[in-house]
């Protein structure tokens, strides 16, 4: 059964190898390898700064060999996203040797599920305009497209909304049904 680990719940020799399995200015950010290679206190130190929730997939019968890497960025910059970025505020990358397999869609659907459980109403999520794989899986996650743009960073890219249906506590739903009422 495949699922998420928080990062800080990850062994950090376990995140070292998972970045070692990258190719260099071809699978992967540079500046997060580059960060894993400084060392466990300067990777955390980044992660913390990021200030987005980092997940692990894995599969329960093997939870030290990371698939892939998923982060979602706080919701309640969602409306600069709308704005300003062209980036999503959620983003994964599967492992290079794990491509091809299903576990993009498990995890964004797993990733999905977090902003749920977190109120989120909906999700932005960006690709490479070539990467013809995470387009299939933004879609079949009924991606909606936005825009196309170019990005210093990324390049060309696509830009997608993702409607949830958030799930709250009762305590939750009694607030925002009084706040209705006035």
């Amino acid at each position: 059964m495949l699922k998420l680990i928080n990062v800080f719940d990850m062994k950090f020799e376990n995140v070292c190898e998972y970045y070692n399995s990258f190719v260099v200015n071809k699978d992967l950010n540079n500046f997060a390898i580059n960060v894993v290679k400084e060392g466990k206190e300067e990777y955390f130190k980044w992660i913390i700064n990021k200030g987005e929730e980092i997940y692990y997939l894995v599969d329960s019968s093997n939870e030290n060999y990371i698939i892939g890497y998923g982060s979602i960025e706080d919701s309640e910059i969602i409306d600069y996203h709308k704005d300003y970025l062209n980036t999503g505020n959620i983003g994964y990358v599967i492992r290079p040797n794990e491509r091809g397999k299903g576990y993009g869609t498990k995890i964004l659907e797993l990733l999905l599920l977090k902003c749920e459980e977190n109120g989120m109403s909906e999700v932005c999520v960006s690709c490479g305009k070539g990467n013809i794989p995470s387009q299939k899986i933004i879609l079949k996650h009924n991606g909606i497209f936005e825009k196309e743009f170019y990005d210093d960073f990324e390049g060309d890219g696509l830009k997608y909304w993702i409607k949830l249906k958030p799930k709250f506590s009762n305590k939750i739903r009694r607030l925002l049904k009084m706040n209705s009422c006035k």
